[in-house]
């Protein structure tokens, strides 16, 4: 009799959380983005709630939560209930390169997590100021070795400041590195002369490329962007093992498997739909969709590779 009132009583108390999740979800959705408005992030963000808005019945609402290179917003969500209501807009900065370049790493950006879907790759460039005296990028490296230039990036240890190291190591040359908290205030400062260039994603930069505003000089793919079929790659250009930035979706770990499988289930039937695929390749991104085991597969194989690389880069934050 004793052991059966012990179950009866576990039953009650695991009811709720049984219930909350076959009822997911029955109340509006926080889609934390660790940048600032406006930027890559945010942009996927808003395109992914309006998808899951529409198809589950509830507002997913994205709030910008910037700073620290991406790691408050992460922490923020590391530390929130796993019950599907605050969810992560994540990247690479912020959840693969903060926890090895951290002297004291502030989360782990895997093990805190639980892995919904890798959402899309987009491949970072050069991309130089208006005042920068360069047609190509063999004449924007010769103009590095005889002067120390600017590079800005949406922040230390994230995808565009490694990007700039890697570039300077192919390169052979000497830049500064300005971070800032995202892509946006870097545009406004390269815009107003402030800064010389920066390695941020092709989606970010595209709108100012097109209207001639900057001047792209290399993209980091293995072949051209259809976005930008005149930018060459930094492989023609013989700079190699330059890389790209992604966006994905994370739960807090221990987030229930069945919210996890709407929110994947749901969010690939809305990307995979011919007019928003063609809507995220025109912005110059490559639409991924990996599942919760490959997500975590690749995040898992980058923190080891980025690894290895600051043994050569010797990144620290402090």
């Amino acid at each position: 009799m004793k052991k059966i009132l012990q179950a009866c009583i576990l039953l009650l108390t695991l009811a709720p959380i049984v219930t909350s999740a076959q009822s997911y979800p029955d109340k509006p959705v926080r889609l934390i983005n660790p940048y600032p408005a406006g930027g890559p992030a945010d942009q996927i963000g808003r395109e992914l709630a309006a998808g899951l808005s529409k198809s589950l019945g509830q507002s997913f609402v994205v709030e910008a939560k910037p700073g620290g290179s991406g790691a408050i917003g992460t922490s923020f969500v590391a530390k929130s209930a796993p019950n599907g209501y605050t969810l992560l807009i994540a990247s690479g900065g912020p959840n693969t390169a903060v926890p090895v370049f951290s002297v004291t790493p502030p989360y782990d950006g895997i093990k805190e997590f639980a892995p919904i879907l890798k959402i899309i790759d987009v491949p970072n460039m050069l991309v130089i100021a208006p005042h920068i005296q360069a047609n190509n990028l063999k004449e924007f490296i010769a103009l590095a070795k005889t002067k120390t230039l600017t590079y800005g990036s949406s922040g230390t240890a994230g995808p565009t400041h490694i990007t700039g190291e890697i570039f300077q190591l192919e390169a052979n040359v000497k830049m500064t590195h300005v971070p800032y908290k995202g892509a946006a205030p870097v545009v406004n400062d390269m815009l107003g002369g402030h800064v010389d260039a920066t390695f941020l994603n092709l989606s970010a930069m595209l709108p100012y490329i097109q209207s001639g505003k900057l001047r792209a000089l290399g993209v980091a793919s293995p072949v051209r962007s259809k976005a930008l079929p005149d930018v060459p790659t930094f492989t023609e250009q013989g700079i190699k093992n330059v890389s790209g930035s992604w966006y994905g979706l994370l739960a807090p770990a221990g987030t229930p498997e069945s919210i996890i499988q709407t929110l994947y289930t749901e969010s690939v039937k809305y990307f995979n739909q011919p007019e928003v695929r063609a809507r995220i390749e025109a912005s110059g991104s490559q639409l991924t969709l990996l599942d919760p085991k490959q997500f975590l597969a690749a995040m898992t194989e980058e923190k080891r590779e980025l690894t290895e690389l600051n043994k050569i880069l010797n990144i620290r934050l402090e």
